[in-house]
């Protein structure tokens, strides 16, 4: 069983769903448009319209013209006169009311025992949806979120690698991973449970 908070349209395990049908994923996409893309393609990759975050309720989920940046957090005006881009248009264009619920919330409910892939891509984010997982995070195996390398930030209040490593060893995980992205600006940081 996988987790990906932050699915947009599935590009990072919907194609491991396709290739393995006992292989079960739930995908949190707030997005409704790019999750409706989504929804109902294949039985094992159930796409769920909400955001994880550390209060069950609602938040203002800021829409962005490239739609894989929409984020809760503002934009960080500052950082994004540094930010490169590629290219792609940065920009909010709207916003939209989503409903929001941490991930010991949704395990819990769902009667998940334990999770072998929590992948995350929440846009500044990350690090609060593992926290939303409290004690519950003993039971995920390898996770996998995405860090802030540059000194400047594109979301107001996002971690830097630091404070990410920090908390995870702190909850007793080590990184065994690191892949930079973004021109450098953004690493994929995977973590093990430290005893493995």
């Amino acid at each position: 069983m996988w987790i990906d908070v932050g699915a947009h349209e599935g590009e990072m395990t919907f194609p491991y769903a396709a290739a393995d049908p006992s292989l079960l994923v739930y995908a949190f996409e707030p997005n409704l448009h790019a999750a409706s893309r989504i929804m109902g393609r294949l039985r094992n990759y159930v796409v769920l319209p909400i955001a994880v975050t550390e209060r069950d309720g609602s938040a203002e989920l800021q829409l962005n013209a490239y739609e894989q940046s929409s984020s809760l957090l503002p934009v960080d005006q500052e950082g994004m006169k540094s930010w490169v881009t590629g290219g792609l248009e940065f920009k909010v264009v709207g916003s939209v009311t989503v409903p929001t619920m941490r991930l010991d919330t949704f395990m819990n409910g769902a009667g998940i025992e334990s999770v072998d892939y929590l992948k995350i891509d929440a846009q500044g984010l990350d690090l609060d949806v593992v926290k939303s997982a409290g004690d519950r995070l003993k039971d995920v195996a390898k996770v996998q979120l995405e860090a802030t390398m540059a000194a400047y930030r594109q979301y107001e209040g996002a971690p830097d690698k630091s404070e990410i490593v920090n908390f995870m060893e702190s909850r007793g995980f080590r990184l065994v991973d690191e892949e930079t992205q973004s021109h450098g600006q953004e690493a994929n940081l995977t973590f093990l449970p430290a005893r493995s």
